[in-house]
């Protein structure tokens, strides 16, 4: 099992610097069979604050976004249109409510099929990441011919101007050879 992990500290700090460290770095899921599942994460979203229109955190503190709220470094996971379980990791400081959606690793592209390629679901939501748990972040390794882009959102169109304008998916794309 991999001991070289990113802690809960890691997480402890201000979103967008945690997101664009995280880009690369690898998601590790061990299965109940006991295999490990891993790729590199292409993919991620910021949700941060109160006032963030797009996040669920902005209404304030409810039953379903409890996790959002801290502590840093856990699994916020929801299920989206009733068909989908994204998976977050929390971010920041206990009582300010913020996470990153993981929208994509190398092997699969969608929240959705991500959450199903590691085989997360609501019984995976609030937990720590951390192999003990059998979910993990592992720091970048391997190739560095990455390079980071910074796009708008998806998917929310509902949250008006300015924040589905807001360039808070960070996307790592390999560099061309």
């Amino acid at each position: 099992m991999c001991v070289d992990y990113l802690t809960e500290e890691f997480f402890q700090r201000d979103s967008f610097c945690v997101a664009e460290e995280l880009l690369a770095c690898w998601l590790c899921r061990k299965t109940e069979g006991g295999e490990v599942i891993r790729s590199r994460i292409t993919e991620i979203e910021i949700y941060d604050g109160f006032e963030d229109r797009a996040s669920h955190a902005h209404g304030g503190m409810k039953a379903r976004n409890r996790v959002m709220f801290g502590p840093a470094g856990r699994t916020y996971l929801y299920l989206c249109y009733g068909l989908h379980w994204l998976l977050n990791v929390t971010t920041r400081e206990v009582g300010y409510p913020a996470a990153l959606l993981i929208r994509g690793v190398e092997s699969c592209q969608g929240p959705g099929r991500l959450t199903r390629y590691f085989h997360l679901d609501g019984r995976d939501n609030d937990r720590l990441f951390s192999p003990s748990q059998g979910l993990w972040f592992a720091p970048r390794s391997g190739r560095d011919d990455w390079s980071f882009e910074k796009r708008p959102r998806v998917g929310i169109a509902s949250a008006g101007s300015p924040w589905d304008e807001l360039k808070y998916r960070y996307c790592a794309v390999q560099k061309a050879s």
